[in-house]
Formats: C-alpha cells, sequence, structure tokens
C-alpha cells in the first residue's frame, strides 16, 4: 500500500468517520510493506503485510464476466490526471496497467489478484469487506464488477468519489442515489457522483473550565 493513501483512510466501523493511526513497521520507499493501522475512535486494528492492507475478508464471488478492455474503462473512467487516485475493484483490477499507460493517477486495487511485473507501480492493494475504508471524496473514479456491485459498497463510493468524478459498474446493476448517468450499453453504466456526504468531524479540545 502506498504511504500516501493513508491520509484518504477511514475506520470502516459504524461511526463518524475517523483517520487511522499507523505505526509502520517496514516500508520500500513510498511502499509500506508492514504496518498496523488503529483508530482512535473505536479501538479497532488493522494490518497492512506484504503491502497489502486488510480491512475484513474480501467479497467473494465467481468472476464470470469478459476480460475489462483497458483502454475503454480508462475512457469511461475519463481521468486525464489526478493527485486522487483512480479505484479499480476485483476483476476491473486487470486493467490497472493499462490505465496507466493512459494516466498517471495512483490506483487503489481492492479484493484484486496480486499484480504481474506488467503492472503500475502506483497501486495501493486493499482487502475489504462490505464497508469500504475511504473518506469522503478520495477518490478521482472507480469501478467495479459484478462481485463487489453490491448496494453497501456503490453507496461507499458515491461517497468516496469527488463530485464531477464518475462510477462505472455492471449494467445489471442498479444505479445508487446520488449519481447521474452518463452513459450505458449492454455491459456497463458510467455515472457521475452529483453529491458529496458530510466527512471528518472536527474534534476540539475544550479548556479545563469548560469541562463539566
Amino acid at each position: 500500500m502506498l504511504r500516501d493513501l493513508l491520509d484518504a483512510l477511514r475506520c470502516p466501523h459504524d461511526h463518524d468517520e475517523s483517520w487511522l493511526v499507523a505505526m509502520v513497521h517496514r516500508a520500500d520507499g513510498p511502499l509500506l510493506v508492514d504496518a498496523d493501522l488503529a483508530c482512535p475512535v473505536c479501538g479497532s486494528e488493522f494490518a497492512v503485510r506484504d503491502g497489502v492492507a486488510a480491512f475484513a475478508q474480501a467479497v467473494g464471488g465467481a468472476e464470470l464476466e469478459a476480460a475489462t478492455d483497458p483502454l475503454r474503462l480508462a475512457a469511461q473512467l475519463g481521468v486525464s490526471d489526478s493527485a486522487l487516485p483512480i479505484l479499480l475493484a476485483g476483476r476491473s483490477a486487470q486493467a490497472g496497467a493499462g490505465i496507466a499507460a493512459v494516466t498517471p493517477a495512483p490506483q487503489v486495487w481492492i479484493n484484486a489478484r496480486p499484480p504481474t511485473q506488467d503492472a503500475p507501480l502506483a497501486v495501493s492493494r486493499l482487502t475489504v469487506g462490505a464497508r469500504l475504508p475511504l473518506g469522503v471524496a478520495t477518490l478521482a473514479a472507480a469501478a467495479v464488477d459484478i462481485p463487489h456491485a453490491t448496494p453497501a459498497l456503490l453507496d461507499g463510493l458515491v461517497r468516496a468519489v469527488r463530485p464531477g468524478g464518475r462510477l462505472v459498474a455492471p449494467a445489471t446493476m442498479p444505479l445508487p442515489s446520488g449519481v447521474r448517468e452518463l452513459a450505458r450499453d449492454d455491459r456497463d453504466w458510467v455515472a457521475e457522483i452529483t453529491t458529496q456526504a458530510s466527512g471528518l468531524v472536527e474534534l476540539r479540545r475544550r479548556a479545563p473550565d469548560q469541562v463539566g
């Protein structure tokens, strides 16, 4: 996982958004190889091992879809250059190397197979469950395959993709709220994020005479 993604990570549990505290044990340049992450709100702990941040058991499901065309997906995502990452879920990550040839934007892969030698260098790999551990407006765009196009993950992506960014999902899945459909064919729909959820709640220390 790339160190730069730390600022975007949030505890996936059911409480107000909270940054995670990181204890880094081993890094290789910008890549965190081994680290421990902790939530200061609920005390939950998560591990980064061999460069992969594990937040839950990965969403399962058979990969029945046709191979993803990288140029097609890059056009659907519509990201030419961005400091914010593009998220690719499951089988969509197979297009990662091709997308990296079109845009230098960093990538986040969730529940994806280990990268091959031609994978882009700027990749953060996460394993997640039903809830996405990313903050509001921390992604430039996102694409999901069928196993990851669940209502919970789509709602999480609507929160995580910046307003005006795009979300690509299988055509068989209904659109979540907070998006506007831009295009559709027999394989996918492409939607634009039209709303922004509330994010981190700022915590302020009270003076001693105000406590109580």
